[in-house]
């Protein structure tokens, strides 16, 4: 790999990571913002429940069409954010192979 190549890869990852900081938080949150709806549903569902016992309510709460939709909701903003911190970690690792490949170049190896 030629200089130019190292540092136009390392420049791209970079890039990405600095432009990315903001929509990984904004996701993250989503994503947890997400999960409390889906818990206060459940927790909601079982206050309500006439069932008689405890699994019986639990199985009717997490059951129920609004829940099934707030978690399905959940589940997808956890992947929308695991997609971009993946591509965060992928590019992290870009960075550093850039480094070594750099250094060894500068190293004359």
């Amino acid at each position: 790999m030629k200089v130019l190549d190292i540092e136009a890869r390392a420049n791209e990852a970079l890039a990405y990571l600095t432009g990315s900081d903001e929509q990984a938080a904004d996701l993250k949150h989503a994503a947890d913002m997400a999960e409390a709806k889906y818990e206060a549903i459940v927790d909601a569902l079982l206050l309500h429940s006439d069932k008689s016992s405890a699994d019986l309510r639990r199985a009717d709460a997490r059951s129920n069409a609004e829940a099934v939709k707030a978690n399905r909701e959940w589940l997808e903003a956890v992947r929308d954010y695991d997609r971009v911190a993946n591509r965060r970690r992928s590019e992290a690792i870009v960075t550093e192979w850039c480094r070594s490949l750099y250094s060894n170049y500068r190293q004359g190896k």
